[in-house]
């Protein structure tokens, strides 16, 4: 089990990694192409746009051939994308290798998720995915600063990086035995148990928070660029953010093992709004700065418990795990490029404050659907009282 955890969070490391490397770049590709805001933004959600596209499909592969297989698939096809990124000298080829490694993506996701929660007890699922997800973070925290290293070195020795690191984890994932609990589920069969569950809704609760956090990666760089801060300070306020919330997610993940998910989830989406809020109100950089570490720590009190609620829902209706981590791509990949490419247009067609109005009335509105959806538990029902 710590052989595939360790993979697992070197898979959701590297994937994450090279998502978050464009946040402090996307000034720089703004400027060389001269996008507008709506361009930049479609630039940033073209990588959750391949992970929406490649969701279910991923899911559904998983399921078919199992998560090993479908973990290598996504390596090679990272591995192949990334350098492409990286050496692209035109806005179309940008938009279309960045959508390819978000689709590959998807693949590294589903089958390392789908392996570690089949390989895992019940009784500490939301730890073990807290520590995917806190590995996961902290690709966030070092893609920030690797993006300002690329701005300065160049995109292509970068980018480059990914070819190997993939192979790497390829021959890895080789010796290590693909989940048995695993098996193949027909299609229809998965259509029946999704019917009957709340797979729906809890896929809806995490894209909440994704959404927000799609918002959040096109908006506040955008901004601080416009006050004056350099990429480094972007990486920086980005990093820290990271940092938060690594430690927030495998210690969140622990207590709503213990406690149930609806609380810690709730308390991370009032964070976020505040968040979110404070980036359309203010315009001073330490002001925003301390809005995007808010946000990170508010998304590490929410995609743990939501996305444990994810695979919970999959269990209680006898759906293929494969499928259950397909679903939570779908989730994310949506969530991200709606918030990322809707951020971008609305602001440069109203300014600030209404999008991020917006973002935080839909992620309440999500937080309600949580709270009148989960079943919680006797003690978050006694903490309520």
């Amino acid at each position: 089990m710590r052989r595939l955890l360790v993979l697992a969070c070197a898979v959701v490391f590297l994937d994450v990694t090279f998502f978050a490397v464009l946040t402090p770049l996307l000034p720089d590709y703004k400027d060389d192409f001269s996008l507008s805001d709506g361009e930049a933004g479609v630039l940033a959600g073209a990588f959750a746009a391949g992970t929406l596209v490649s969701a279910l499909p991923a899911g559904w592969l998983a399921a078919r051939v199992g998560p090993r297989r479908t973990v290598i698939a996504g390596l090679v096809g990272i591995g192949t994308f990334s350098p492409i990124f990286g050496f692209a000298d035109n806005i179309v080829l940008l938009d279309v290798s960045r959508f390819f490694q978000g689709a590959s993506g998807a693949l590294m996701w589903a089958g390392a998720v789908s392996w570690v929660v089949s390989a895992s007890p019940k009784s500490r699922r939301g730890e073990m995915v807290g520590a995917v997800i806190a590995a996961a973070v902290i690709g966030e925290l070092l893609g920030a600063p690797i993006g300002a290293l690329a701005h300065e070195i160049g995109t292509e020795i970068v980018f480059s990086t990914v070819f190997v690191a993939a192979a790497i984890l390829i021959a890895v994932a080789a010796t290590i035995k693909d989940a048995s609990e695993v098996a193949s589920q027909p299609v229809r069969e998965a259509v029946a148990a999704v019917k009957r569950s709340n797979v729906p809704r809890m896929v809806l609760v995490l894209a909440g928070p994704s959404l927000a956090f799609g918002f959040l990666v096109v908006v506040a760089p955008l901004r601080m660029d416009e006050l004056g801060a350099s990429p480094w300070l972007i990486a920086g306020a980005f990093a820290i953010g990271s940092a938060v919330e690594a430690v927030a997610g495998p210690w969140i993940g622990r207590v709503s093992d213990r406690i149930g998910r609806v609380g810690p989830y709730l308390i991370g989406v009032a964070v976020i709004a505040v968040a979110i809020t404070a980036i359309g109100i203010f315009n001073l950089l330490p002001a925003l700065a301390a809005a995007v570490v808010l946000c990170a720590f508010g998304a590490g009190l929410a995609f743990t418990p939501a996305s444990t609620l994810v695979t919970d829902a999959a269990t209680s209706s006898g759906l293929n795990q494969g499928y259950a981590s397909g679903a939570a791509n779908l989730a994310w990949g949506g969530g991200q490029m709606v918030g990322a490419v809707g951020g971008g247009f609305l602001v440069g067609a109203t300014g600030y404050l209404l999008p991020s109005l917006l973002t935080v009335g839909i992620i309440l509105a999500v937080g309600v659907v949580a709270r009148r959806t989960v079943q919680p538990l006797p003690s978050e029902l006694s903490e309520v009282k």
